[in-house]
């Protein structure tokens, strides 16, 4: 079950996936894979490398594999790259926002800065 919370390469709030749910879109948004897809769609529609990037066929697959867990729709298949729930900290206890990783020890959203020696943890459910 997806955690709905401020993902930061979104830029606004979305669905975390977990490992389990992730492994559904990972093989789709593999970089080695990701950018032949890109560059062979580039080459047979002749669109630029931004607009390739956008509508890649591995990209638009991985959109909709993320529309069906989630219910969610998301602008960019790059976006997809902010959305699992392992990389990102507990919330912040100042502004409610995740930090930006288990091991972050201040929150980049406001600020808030963890006593020291503590690290944010991990956000939500791992499993």
């Amino acid at each position: 079950m997806p955690v709905y919370t401020f993902a930061y390469k979104v830029g606004r709030e979305a669905a975390l996936l977990n490992d389990e749910e992730w492994e559904k879109i990972e093989p789709l948004m593999d970089v080695r894979k990701r950018v032949e897809s890109i560059a062979r769609y580039q080459e047979e529609t002749g669109v630029s490398s931004d607009e390739a990037s956008l509508k890649d066929p591995s990209g638009m697959e991985a959109l909709q594999v993320y529309f069906e867990l989630t219910g969610v729709e998301l602008e960019h298949p790059n976006q997809l790259y902010g959305v699992k729930l392992s990389e990102y900290g507990s919330l912040c206890p100042s502004c409610s926002k995740p930090f930006r990783t288990p091991r972050a020890k201040f929150c980049a959203n406001c600020g808030y800065k963890l006593p020291n020696g503590e690290v944010a943890g991990p956000l939500g459910d791992q499993s």
